[in-house]
């Protein structure tokens, strides 16, 4: 703690002398040497703040930082945290020697964060990396602001955090994996997606090769690197326009099918794991499934139509087309009720719930506009296999994704909180 006593007193700021006490006992010796050693009395530093009060005199209020932190502290853990983040900022601002500092800074970052103000969180965990870059809580507020940062789009700071984490020699094998998820969304972030498929496999394999006696125990971050794999063959597949001419059709067509399909697996594959005490991935997952056979339904409906067709000949031809085509959209609402089977069996609280219901809505809504019959292609054909999940809550994951009508507002973005991360108590 600080050596000085600061004092104030209606509003003027006053030193207190800090005094060492002397004492010398000469008796019996002839050299006058003292005998007792000299005390340094080290006091924490101390407001005092002096306001008048109705009728003469004044009303006193005296705290140091420990006070301030243990009222924000209870605060914070009563859920009150713009109070909360008051307090840790007051004290921050009016003792910037004290010890409380970093964990002030921290649990400040982690109430912005709670209540979803990313970048004010972000603010609280850069200050604790400047001010004090050799403190102990360095290394866990560098890890929330990677995420903070993939929250807010900003994709090469969170490539660069998770480089500096990845590069440190005292993580343990959960933190490694922790910021290999960083890495590999950072590279999905800025579209490298080929670099992003490579690490997010290297990741899987780092979880999947640990030691039997040294397991990973919380999946989360195997499953959010598992995602960003998914993500890459979505990407791609979306990413695939449709040209004019039936037989350049049919080859995009064919790429698209694939790649949609391997997209499909590694959902699948995300959805699998089963140990998490967080299904954010698992619902992420399922509303992506749905949303790529919706995607690829608007994306043919939408192709150029061959020029030798003209007239009624154009409208007999989206009338066949959506016939054929029409399975895409059963594939959508099937996986989209199978999600929200999911987030309501788990009890989950996540905003994919609400962006998978809206969007149920309008395509059962379009389903009911589609041309009568079955239609479409034999089955074997048309229908993908359907999920196998180790555990039954995984299966029901396997739901659909949101469709594109021209007017996409994205996915929903919400907190992917580390488990582990708590806040930070008084030494």
């Amino acid at each position: 703690m600080r050596k000085n006593v600061g004092w104030q007193r209606c509003g003027v700021r006053l030193c207190a002398m800090c005094c060492a006490v002397l004492a010398a006992a000469c008796a019996g010796t002839s050299t006058g040497a003292t005998t007792t050693p000299t005390r340094n009395v080290q006091f924490e530093e101390l407001r005092i703040n002096a306001k008048p009060k109705e009728g003469g005199g004044y009303e006193f209020e005296s705290y140091d930082a420990a006070d301030l932190f243990k009222r924000a502290t209870d605060l914070l853990n009563a859920k009150r945290c713009d109070e909360a983040t008051a307090l840790y900022d007051k004290l921050v601002a009016e003792f910037a020697a004290s010890d409380y500092v970093s964990a002030s800074l921290y649990n400040a970052g982690l109430c912005m964060q709670a209540l979803g103000k990313f970048a004010e969180a972000a603010e609280h965990y850069t200050n604790v990396r400047k001010l004090r870059p050799e403190g102990d809580d360095v290394k866990d507020a560098s890890f929330l602001l990677a995420e903070v940062d993939v929250q807010l789009e900003r994709f090469q700071e969170t490539l660069g955090l998770a480089d500096e984490l990845l590069a440190r020699e005292d993580l343990t094998q959960e933190e490694r994996l922790e910021g290999m998820a960083r890495r590999s969304q950072g590279l999905l972030g800025l579209a490298r997606l080929d670099e992003a498929e490579r690490y997010a496999q290297s990741a899987l394999s780092f979880f999947r090769t640990r030691p039997k006696d040294q397991p990973i125990r919380d999946e989360f971050f195997a499953a959010a690197n598992n995602y960003v794999l998914a993500e890459t063959y979505r990407t791609r597949e979306e990413s695939l326009s449709f040209p004019e001419g039936v037989e350049q059709q049919k080859e995009v067509l064919i790429r698209r099918a694939q790649l949609l399909l391997q997209a499909q697996r590694e959902y699948f594959n995300t959805i699998s794991f089963q140990n998490l005490d967080n299904l954010h991935w698992a619902a992420a997952s399922g509303y992506r499934i749905g949303h790529m056979y919706d995607e690829l339904w608007h994306a043919v409906m939408g192709a150029p139509v061959p020029k030798n067709l003209k007239g009624d000949g154009e409208k007999v031809y989206h009338l066949e087309l959506a016939k054929l085509i029409k399975p895409l959209m059963r594939h959508a609402i099937r996986y989209w009720e199978m999600t929200l089977m999911f987030i309501e069996r788990t009890g989950m609280k996540t905003t994919w719930a609400e962006k998978t219901k809206s969007d149920l809505t309008r395509v059962r809504a379009l389903m009911l506009e589609q041309p009568p019959g079955e239609g479409g292609l034999p089955p074997t054909a048309a229908s993908p296999a359907a999920p196998t999940a180790a555990a039954p809550s995984a299966a029901e994951a396997a739901a659909p994704a949101p469709a594109t009508d021209g007017a996409e507002e994205g996915p929903p973005r919400e907190p992917t909180m580390r488990k582990r991360a708590g806040a930070k108590q008084a030494q």
